[in-house]
């Protein structure tokens, strides 16, 4: 457990602009990270760590069940995200086709906002993703 939060740790410093960062020291320990759910009758839950991710630049933790696949969606921001645990997978639509990049912890990518895309979580135990972003970010299915 402790690697895992290595990696956090180094995927954080490594993606997170400069002026994201606090003034002051400030802790959150993973016990209490107040978890809650983001949409009716879908499993999966954040965790936000800094800022709120529907008004601006924010960290927030997703946790998902291991072996569940959300429907395909799209963002209204860019996002950059770290896998922390599990093995998640992540498939860009494009022109109608669909590429899958297996992402081991520690692993990182991009997402464009408007740009419709799917993800899993593989593994057999619970996938915990940090995902990073620099403006208002709300979750939406296609029309």
């Amino acid at each position: 457990m402790a690697n895992h939060f290595a990696l956090l740790a180094l995927g954080v410093l490594s993606v997170i602009p400069g002026r994201a960062f606090a003034l002051e020291d400030s802790y959150l320990p993973a016990g209490k990270i107040p978890y809650v759910a983001e949409a009716p009758d879908q499993p999966q839950r954040l965790g936000p760590l800094w800022g709120e991710r529907a008004k601006g630049p924010a960290g927030t933790l997703l946790k998902v069940p291991g072996n569940w696949r959300a429907p395909v969606h799209a963002h209204t921001a860019d996002y950059r995200a770290v896998v922390i645990q599990g093995l998640w997978a992540h498939w860009q639509m494009e022109g109608g086709e669909a590429t899958k990049v297996e992402l081991p912890p520690g692993s990182y990518w991009t997402q464009k906002a408007n740009e419709m895309h799917d993800d899993a979580c593989l593994s057999q135990t619970e996938c915990v993703i940090l995902l990073i972003n620099d403006t208002p970010y709300e979750t939406y299915l296609p029309k």
